[in-house]
């Protein structure tokens, strides 16, 4: 229940984003992901294409593939609840699905033996212990914990999605770094 109201109002507050707002916040969220050592360094990226108002990747996504990094995106499967990581080389191989959301047109690649350097999730509410609340799905959470190695998980946030206290559960996966439209926030101990 908790954190079903917690959704609710930053949903809400997402939702009512002005159009040029948006846009004014993503390009600093943008500017400072590309100009930050943890993505300049990256060569491997696994991230999420922006849906309903989250903040955009798509310019992140773009400018990765200028630059010759690898590029993955999440592909769900809604019936048995599993997200698979496929390798883009254009945004041209996203097509919207039923749902309305941009995935890879492929259904049988499955990258998981690959090794990202930084796993870049989408989110609705942060905590400064790096503690998050997504969608409900825990697809992210199921995810990353069926990888063999630790990678660093990063989260891209505007910063009224930032409140005080997430009660995580124990399956629950920590970011170990927030990009918000006001800083960049690392959690210690949490690589």
């Amino acid at each position: 229940m908790y954190k079903n109201i917690i959704r609710k109002k930053v949903l809400d507050l997402r939702h009512n984003l002005k159009k040029e707002e948006k846009k004014r916040l993503d390009r600093i969220i943008y500017e400072s992901v590309i100009e930050n050592d943890l993505y300049i360094n990256a060569n491997k990226i696994f991230i999420y294409v922006s849906y309903n108002n989250e903040v955009d990747t798509i310019d992140i996504i773009k400018n990765s593939i200028d630059n010759n990094k690898s590029v993955y995106v999440p592909k769900i499967n809604i019936e048995d609840k599993t997200m698979k990581s496929v390798e883009i080389h254009s945004l041209n191989e996203l097509s919207v699905n039923k749902y309305g959301i941009l995935e890879p047109n492929i259904v049988d690649k499955n990258n998981t033996e690959e090794k990202f350097d930084i796993i870049i999730m989408p989110g609705i509410a942060f905590d400064s212990d790096g503690n998050r609340i997504g969608y409900g799905g825990g697809y992210y959470d199921k995810y990353i914990s069926n990888l063999n190695y630790d990678v660093v998980k990063v989260a891209l946030a505007y910063n009224f999605q930032m409140v005080n206290y997430i009660k995580a559960e124990e399956h629950d996966i920590k970011v170990n770094y927030i990009f918000t439209d006001k800083e960049m926030i690392y959690i210690e101990n949490t690589i």
